[in-house]
């Protein structure tokens, strides 16, 4: 299996183990689209923005001494966003619904987190 299939089984096994993720992408550091399955909007855009985030997110941790980056949460109205940080390599992106279920996506979601990190 290819890096690309190895990493879109983990995103597929996540989105299927809680109907709170609508959707989820890994994106390089440098803000490029590596597998998108978020579904609506410009996923390039998306990803750019996420990888944006998470280099500020890494600086704030080190300028206000956090220890190293791991996650951050955007709230909207509408839908929330997890960003979680995969050894500086790149990161796994994770739209929520905003009534979801907040200690079992994170769980997922940080499972899902690890296995990335073996794949890269």
């Amino acid at each position: 299996m290819t890096k690309q299939e190895q990493i879109e089984s983990v995103l597929r096994e996540l989105k299927s183990a809680t109907a709170d993720i609508q959707g989820l992408a890994v994106i390089s550091p440098d803000g490029m689209m590596m597998v998108n399955m978020l579904g609506s909007g410009d996923g390039d855009t998306g990803a750019a923005m996420g990888a944006a985030i998470g280099s500020l997110g890494g600086r704030v941790t080190d300028t206000l001494q956090l220890g190293v980056f791991e996650e951050l949460t955007i709230r909207g109205d509408q839908a929330n966003i997890l960003l979680f940080d995969i050894s500086g390599l790149a990161y796994l992106m994770v739209k929520i619904t905003v009534n979801s279920h907040l200690g079992l996506v994170l769980l997922e979601a940080r499972q899902a987190k690890e296995k990335l990190k073996s794949i890269f």
